[in-house]
């Protein structure tokens, strides 16, 4: 009896303190990841370096001279020799061919009727002289276009005049130039009500183009106002532009693995977005971020503090898309073995600043894969342990892991983790003939996306030094993972398996529920082929495990009960939507239904289309292989034919999907899913190409 008072007291006491709170919030030990590497990578790690990466290379934008033109560029001799100083001997910049790229050398633009006064330097603020522009040297009157459509255009003579639009240039220059303007200047922002000195990193194509110069839109309104009072403005614009011819260039290092014949684990970040651009957060922030992955992990593996990895990890900056393309192409051998790939896109910018979110977005259907499983989890416990708690009325002030920076924030970690997201270099990756699973981790929104805003004081180097250390710990985890590793992250895939599938099934049974008499069937079908395609999906990421551990057959024992189980909720998941739809029915007043397939549909579930050998042999773009010929054959040769052509292709991976099984997977992911016509005739055409067999 004393024992069990001492007991209860001690827990009281233990609540008091406020020792208990971390039990009921987060657990101290991640399941991935032993805690003290976990400490490790945190405490060598630093977002206040990133940070000064950030203010070395990219402080402003500004003019790019033309002997920065003829060798290579200050930011990829500036990562090659951070990188050589860093323990990386091997640290080099590969040359991957040559590019042409339009460079502004000057351009000025000054009122001389009726004041003498200066309205715009490219010297002061890069971003004026819009992207595009031609030599000009022009006096001119100005003439007001307001949104710059057709009506407002016509409404004006605008034969030798430079047209004034709050409009982007990019809508209103080629109606403009055609109605006889000789240049535009615009005042388009698209945020001026955050910043009002704000200009879009916008520009012109075409070879009609003339000029633009872009104002901020605090000085736009003085002059739209002066304009709308009727004064006759003239202007001079002196404008020069040249075409620079440049290196395509990727600085690069490795971290090598203990086992020389093992995969890898490729990280990157592009370090130009264009020649022109520079932007702190887009992406100099990305490209900050790894170099200091990079020496975090080399540093602590080196050191001997972090067992070196079995597998190599290989780090690349890059030309956005312009670089990583070629790149691919020409290291296949390398994607031959790589086992996934993360890329670091815009990672600092000050949350709480910016009401924004560092996002994690995981790759389609069509690439199933624990990576997404494992860069989750660790965002899940940096959230966790990165802010305040206050649990069954007991308060902990601090965090329970902190990850800061010396001069950035106290912020909690504001994160989301998200769909599949595109339009950056790990869509290289995810390419159907490379087939190296990647994902992206972003900052977003971004209230300074791609305007002459994106300045180092919009960056966080807490934010920084986190995002350094989800790179660090994902890409390791993966590295290191061998039967042991492959076990946990089997298990943590399976765990949020049943999760996907339970928030699908929430959200259909929430539709159905609400569903009226003729959208009821559709829903209901909807819901039940909802969970045909999670399960699907989950099953094969579950299988993406078992190339950690490939002769393991205890891990294959453990895949197969962890898929079997995945099967079990899926069959609960069933049994659920079918007593939803159950109860609903009689609320209708209508029978119960049932799912009967379409000839078409029966016909669809018998064809298992298979991508053949010659899909990785092509590499890269292999879907552009497709001739002309067969893509006017089968109705594919017009823009908008198929909506999701890629994705259609990547699901034949392994060949364990039908053709409706690629349906209802695209329905799963996609607001405008192909029809299952469209789908077919897809796969036939590329079937006939030799990129599919069925």
């Amino acid at each position: 009896m004393k024992k069990l008072r001492f007991t209860f007291t001690l827990f009281l006491s233990l609540m008091m303190t406020g020792l208990m709170g971390q039990e009921y919030t987060s657990p101290f030990n991640h399941s991935l990841m032993n805690e003290k590497f976990y400490d490790l990578i945190v405490g060598e790690s630093s977002g206040d370096r990133a940070f000064y990466h950030i203010l070395d290379i990219a402080p402003y934008e500004r003019d790019r001279k033309s002997e920065d033109y003829k060798g290579l560029f200050m930011e990829s001799v500036y990562v090659v020799d951070k990188l050589k100083s860093y323990g990386f001997v091997d640290a080099k910049t590969e040359l991957l061919g040559k590019t042409k790229t339009w460079d502004g050398v000057s351009a000025t633009l000054w009122e001389v009727s009726p004041n003498t006064s200066k309205l715009a330097d490219y010297r002061d603020l890069a971003a004026i002289l819009g992207q595009g522009s031609k030599s000009a040297h022009v006096t001119a009157e100005l003439a007001w276009v307001g949104r710059g459509t057709q009506m407002e255009i016509d409404a004006v003579d605008l034969k030798g005049k430079i047209a004034v639009t709050e409009a982007s240039v990019g809508r209103v220059h080629d109606l403009a130039v055609k109605a006889g303007a000789v240049g535009i200047i615009s005042y388009y922002s698209p945020r001026p009500l955050v910043d009002p000195i704000q200009i879009p990193n916008s520009g012109i194509r075409g070879n009609n183009a003339t000029f633009c110069i872009n104002l901020t839109p605090r000085d736009g309104y003085a002059l739209r106002d002066r304009l709308l009072k009727g004064e006759k403005i003239t202007v001079k614009a002196d404008i020069e532009t040249t075409t620079e011819e440049t290196n395509i260039e990727v600085p690069t290092c490795l971290i090598k693995g203990a086992d020389a014949n093992a995969e890898e684990i490729i990280l990157c970040a592009h370090l130009f977005e264009g020649y022109v651009k520079l932007g702190a957060n887009d992406n100099i922030s990305g490209s900050a971020a790894l170099i200091e992955v990079a020496r975090t992990l080399n540093e602590l593996i080196e050191s001997g503090q972090l067992p070196r990895p079995k597998r190599s990890i290989r780090f690349i900056w890059v030309p956005e898309f312009q670089g990583t393309i070629p790149w691919a192409i020409q290291h296949k051998d390398i994607l031959q073995h790589t086992l996934c790939n993360i890329n670091l896109d815009m990672v600092g910018l000050w949350l709480s600043k910016s009401q924004s979110m560092y996002c994690l977005h995981r790759t389609t259907m069509g690439n199933p894969h624990y990576l997404n499983d494992v860069a989750e989890s660790f965002y899940h416990y940096m959230g966790a342990t990165n802010k305040a708690f206050v649990a069954t009325g007991v308060g902990r002030p601090e965090a329970l892991k902190p990850v800061y920076s010396v001069t950035g924030s106290r912020d909690p970690f504001y994160y989301s983790i998200n769909a599949h997201y595109g339009a950056s270099d790990h869509e290289v990756f995810n390419d159907w003939g490379v087939q190296a699973p990647g994902v992206i981790m972003i900052t977003w929104p971004d209230n300074y996306y791609h305007t002459s805003g994106d300045r180092p004081e919009i960056c966080d180097p807490t934010q920084l030094h986190r995002a350094i250390v989800l790179a660090a710990v994902s890409a390791y985890t993966i590295a290191e993972a061998e039967e042991e590793g492959a076990v946990r992250i089997a298990s943590e895939v399976a765990a949020n398996a049943n999760k996907r599938m339970a928030i699908k099934m929430r959200y259909d049974l929430s539709r159905m529920n609400g569903a009226s008499s003729e959208d009821f069937s559709k829903l209901y079908r909807a819901a039940k082929f909802n969970q045909d395609a999670m399960l699907q999906n989950e099953i094969a990421t579950l299988g993406s495990v078992m190339e950690l551990a490939p002769t393991s057959a205890s891990l294959k024992e453990l895949v197969t009960s962890l898929q079997n189980g995945v099967k079990a909720a899926w069959a609960t998941n069933g049994k659920t939507i079918d007593a939803a739809m159950k109860v609903r029915a009689a609320s209708l007043g209508v029978a119960p239904l049932k799912i009967v397939l379409s000839a078409e549909e029966k016909a669809a579930t018998k064809v298992y289309p298979r991508s053949t050998a010659k899909v990785k042999e092509f590499g890269y773009g292999v879907l552009r292989s497709v001739s002309k010929e067969l893509m006017t054959k089968y109705g594919f040769d017009q823009r908008g034919a198929v909506n999701h052509g890629a994705e259609i292709a990547k699901l034949t991976v392994g060949g364990t999907n039908s053709i409706l099984d690629i349906k209802k997977m695209l329905d799963a992911q996609f607001p405008n899913p192909d029809n299952l016509e469209t789908i077919t005739n897809y796969l036939k055409m590329l079937k006939e190409s030799g990129l599919v067999e069925y």
